[in-house]
């Protein structure tokens, strides 16, 4: 593998330095200059990698970007799908939560407290609960992916990257577009985007979205019933702009959404056995369980953004307040027999506030000082294991108890300062600096509780023993150096992230794990060439990934963390587009991974058992492969324009390769190579009032495992949606 990465990176480097030269006399515009657009050639866009507005090729930072136009050729319509257009990116969904990677680091770990290892950030706003950031994507303007630690400007837990969605601004002219799909599976959704100017210096705008599914992907075998269906999944946006002179601006905004269903439901993985029953027949979106899965969430919030120009300077305030909930309740044990289920229900609000100070537009050096404020508190309201009558009796480890229950909460404090400057060299050579400096604050207040089959609850715990606090300080940093040959920029970086330690809720009489450090090394470069037809961006990096945070199966069935070993990762990873004539065009992109855990002596091996369920066994599990982390990924989009005179007609295809994953640290289980492949046949008029779009998602109804949790009892797993079509009508004015 190592060979592999070294071979490509090579040809990679060495194209680009043949490249630079021959576009030396083919220079973009510089930031703040006129687009010069050429006909034909592949359109720039604004990214706000660096907290300021900024074109995807003048940042020295790997970053796959989409627009909104994009997003819906491809398919991506939610947080979840953005797979298919970003191959460093992996997601995977597991009982409500949104767990992203990106080069192989991330996290598998869901409950209170828990943060994603890659953030996710809406118009600035960090999403701390990962059952709030399952997103369906509501008047997007893009989506920027961000690969590698982002300890500066983003510093909040984004050790292996983040994702940042944009929303659109309102618009004082009066206008909007209304969409309705049917597809199979008797899924209606419908969106409705309506914007207007209030006054000369307000406008405002609002948006909707909706679906529901009245069939589902698959079939509870035990029962006969539905499985796998999204009964409702809404969402609402609303911004007002308010421009106050030539010199103010302020947004304010909110958004509401929830959802509800049975998607994605847990099944018995295909290749084992539960103990308590014969394997799960059926494909993999059946199910076969006594107690049915359910799932439901909802979350919302409200952001108010200030920028205020002080002629050579700029201040931006950001102030928001979030709050969500999530209930789910699904069969433990996988099986018809009442054995086993858990019952989940966990509330999360946040606060958060930043300033920023920037330097002006006409400013030679560029910089931005801060100061972040985080407050977060989510609880258990509880979370229970259920013990059903097959193991209730004397003989039963949890007699007398009908169930095992946690409840409490835990509570963040986070203060942080940073900073960031770029100073020109000369005329086509910049050095960047960044430092962030986090106090972070831990607080577990949580109990242990057997429940009685009367309900009377006996504290597991003595006194107090599940009040905890504990703090955490750390430095982080990013440097810099990029280099312009004509429309070719080279670059090379350091990043350390970090992501905070903190408490089990599922055992919160136990000591703190402790936070995780990651140092990054990338070199790069972003290349424009052929007239800017072609462009070509691949990044070479290597992490140094230490006190890894790992998943852990808690008594309670529940994931909690523990600190594993070291890593060391590296790889290529390639973003680009070609424009082939003024009809056809492609996007492309490859990561290449090179992922081994270092000496990890105290690691679990849950090895599966002829008779049923598995045993847990103490390996040493060194040069063991990261969990969701392949080998290999590649993407290809390719979108063909036929003009004609009433309109024009688009045909979109997206292809994503994937080699396949182990998804846990033992390596035991794995999810195979395979294809996923969207598609969309598009007609519109010439003014673009009305479209129609034909679409297909997973061609090739590929199962791909998306979420793989082990227990002695036996083995959950989770799937993506299979084929899906269907038709959408959309008018705009």
């Amino acid at each position: 593998m190592f060979t592999r990465v070294i071979e490509v990176s090579v040809l990679a480097l060495a194209f680009a330095s043949q490249a630079a030269a021959a576009q030396t006399a083919q220079a973009a515009p510089k930031p703040g200059a006129p687009s010069g657009q050429v006909h034909g050639a592949i359109e720039d866009i604004i990214v706000t990698a660096q907290r300021r507005e900024e074109r995807l090729q003048d940042v020295p930072i790997a970053i796959s970007a989409a627009s909104a136009a994009k997003l819906e050729s491809a398919g991506v319509t939610s947080a979840q799908s953005l797979s298919i257009i970003t191959p460093a990116l992996t997601v995977s969904t597991g009982a409500g939560y949104f767990l992203p990677r990106l080069r192989g680091i991330g996290t598998s770990v869901t409950g209170p407290g828990f943060e994603n290892s890659i953030a996710t950030y809406v118009d600035n706003v960090y999403y701390a609960a990962a059952p709030s950031t399952l997103l369906s994507f509501n008047n997007i303007q893009r989506v920027e992916v961000l690969k590698g630690p982002q300890g500066t400007l983003f510093g909040r837990n984004a050790t292996g990257g983040l994702i940042n969605v944009i929303t659109k601004d309102p618009s004082h002219d009066a206008g909007g577009d209304v969409s309705l799909s049917y597809g199979n599976y008797g899924t209606l959704s419908g969106s409705v985007y309506l914007t207007t100017g209030l006054s000369d210096a307000a406008a405002i705008d609002v948006a909707f979205t909706g679906a529901h599914q009245a069939k589902g992907f698959g079939t509870n075998l035990a029962t006969g019933r539905d499985v796998n269906r999204v009964e409702k999944d809404l969402s609402f946006r609303s911004k007002l702009l308010l421009e106050l002179g030539e010199t103010t601006e302020i947004r304010l905004s909110g958004d509401y959404s929830e959802a509800r269903g049975t998607y994605p439901a847990f099944r018995q993985f295909r290749d084992e056995i539960p103990v308590f029953g014969p394997p799960t027949g059926g494909d993999e979106w059946d199910t076969n369980v006594d107690q049915p899965f359910s799932l439901a969430t909802r979350s919302g919030g409200v952001t108010a953004r200030i920028d205020q120009d002080l002629g050579n300077l700029k201040l931006v305030s950001i102030s928001a307040y979030r709050a969500g909930k999530l209930s789910t309740i699904f069969d433990f044990d996988l099986t018809p027999t009442p054995a086993s289920a858990v019952l989940i229900v966990q509330n999360d609000r946040q606060f958060s506030q930043e300033l920023q100070l920037q330097s002006g537009a006409g400013s030679a050096i560029t910089w931005v000082l801060g100061a972040y404020y985080f407050n977060g508190y989510s609880t258990f309201s509880p979370t229970d294991l259920i013990v059903g009558p097959v193991l209730s009796g004397p003989d039963s480890p949890f007699f007398p108890f009908a169930r095992l229950r946690n409840r409490g909460n835990v509570k963040t404090d986070s203060y942080a300062a940073f900073g960031q400057v770029t100073v020109p060299l000369g005329p086509d050579t910049n050095l960047t600096g960044g430092l962030r400096y986090t106090h972070e604050k831990r607080t577990v207040d949580g109990q242990t509780i057997g429940v009685l089959p009367d309900g009377t609850e006996i504290s597991l715990l003595p006194p107090n023993a599940g009040n905890q606090a504990k703090s955490f300080d750390k430095i982080t940093w990013r440097a810099s150096i990029d280099h312009s040959v004509g429309d070719v920029m080279f670059y090379a970086s350091v990043n350390r992230g970090f992501k905070a330690g903190g408490f089990n809720l599922g055992t919160p009489e136990q000591p703190a794990y402790n936070p995780e450090v990651i140092d990054a090394y990338e070199v790069g470069m972003k290349a424009d060439l052929l007239g800017r037809r072609l462009r070509f961006n691949p990044a070479f990096f290597y992490y140094d990934y230490q006190n890894i945070q790992v998943p852990l199966l808690l008594p309670t069935g529940v994931l909690g963390t523990v600190n594993g070993p070291s890593a060391k990762v590296y790889g290529l990873d390639i973003d680009g587009e070609a424009v082939l004539s003024d009809a056809l065009r492609l996007t492309f992109g490859a990561t290449l991974i090179h992922d081994r855990f270092g000496d990890y002596p105290n690691a679990i091996a849950n090895i599966p058992l002829p008779t049923g369920g598995s045993t847990a066994t103490p390996i040493n599990a060194k040069g063991n492969r990261l969990a969701y982390t392949a080998d290999f990924v590649t993407s290809l989009g390719l979108n063909y324009t036929l003009e004609m005179g009433s309109g024009r007609t688009v045909f979109a295809a997206d292809w994503n390769h994937n080699d396949g994953y182990y998804t846990n640290v033992d390596n035991v289980r794995r999810q195979g190579a395979f294809d996923v492949v969207n598609a969309s046949l598009t007609w519109s008029n010439s003014d673009e009032s009305l479209s129609v779009r034909a679409w297909v998602r997973n061609i090739t109804d590929e199962a791909v495992l998306i979420f793989n949790n082990v227990a002695t009892t036996g083995t959950s797993a989770s799937y993506q949606p299979p084929r899906t079509y269907g038709l959408t009508v959309r008018t705009k004015f």
